[in-house]
């Protein structure tokens, strides 16, 4: 088995951003430990990527925020 430590997803259990192993993935269902409290959640693959963009988008968005602030100075 594979594992991958990939995803950035909201732990039901510690309710932190933290990243996420990906145990097993199944059709449209991904089986995934959260890395903080080791709470295994099964989610729609749809939602787990849908959340990893919002995520990635965010911490884009910070990083852009950063870049202009240095420019300033």
């Amino acid at each position: 088995m594979e594992i991958n430590l990939s995803q950035i997803y909201t732990c039901p259990h510690c309710q932190m951003e933290t990243p996420h192993y990906t145990l097993v993935r199944r059709e449209e269902r991904v089986a995934i430990t959260c890395s903080r409290c080791r709470t295994t959640s099964l989610v729609q693959a749809s939602v787990l990527e849908d959340h990893q963009a919002w995520w990635e988008a965010e911490l884009q968005q910070i990083l852009s925020g950063l870049e202009e602030h240095d420019d300033e100075h």
